[in-house]
C-alpha cells in the first residue's frame, strides 16, 4: 500500500478528545501518521497495527489522502518562487536549525533540521527556506509565516 495518509480535522480532534473506541494499535497509528510515509510503512513502524486499523481510521474519517487538501492549501500560499533570503549560508543554516522545532513542532522540526544539514550550498538552502516558510504557514498560519519572512529578510509576499 503506497498510498499516503494524513490526519483530518476529525483525526486531530480525536487525538485530543479520545472519544471514539479505537484499538490501541489504531490509536497509536493515528497519533504518529502523517503524509511523510506510505501507509504500509506506518503499519510496519507501529507494533501490532494492521491494514484493518488503517481502513478503520479511513472509514471513520480520521485520516485521508493528503493530495486534495494540499492542492487547496497551496492555492492560498502566495510566496513568490523568485524571492530569496539575502542571508549568507551560515546565517540561513543557523536560523533554520534554531527555529525549525519552534515553528514546526518536534517531529517536523527535526526532519527539517536533517534536511538543512543535507544542503550543500546556498541555492539549496534558499530553496529549503522557501519550503520552511510554506510549512510554517501551514502549521502556524499566515501571521506567524509573515514574521518568519521578515526575520529571514524576505519581506512581504
Amino acid at each position: 500500500m503506497q498510498q499516503r495518509f494524513q490526519r483530518t480535522e476529525a483525526g486531530r480532534a480525536e487525538v485530543k478528545a479520545r472519544s471514539q473506541a479505537l484499538s490501541r494499535s489504531a490509536r497509536n497509528l493515528l497519533l504518529v501518521m502523517d503524509a511523510s510515509r506510505p501507509g504500509a510503512e506506518w503499519l510496519s513502524l507501529v507494533q501490532g497495527a494492521t491494514e484493518a486499523d488503517l481502513q478503520q481510521l479511513q472509514i471513520s474519517g480520521l485520516i485521508a489522502d493528503p493530495t486534495p487538501g494540499l492542492a487547496e492549501v497551496s492555492d492560498r500560499i502566495e510566496l513568490p518562487a523568485a524571492q530569496v533570503s539575502p542571508m549568507a549560508f551560515e546565517e540561513l543554516y543557523g536560523f533554520l536549525t534554531r527555529h525549525a522545532k519552534q515553528y514546526l513542532g518536534l517531529m517536523k522540526g527535526y526532519r527539517m533540521v536533517l534536511e538543512v544539514e543535507r544542503c550543500a550550498d546556498l541555492p539549496a538552502l534558499q530553496a529549503l527556506t522557501q519550503r520552511f516558510v510554506q510549512e510554517v504557514q501551514l502549521a502556524q498560519g499566515e501571521q506567524v509565516a509573515e514574521q518568519v519572512r521578515r526575520a529571514l529578510g524576505l519581506g512581504k509576499s
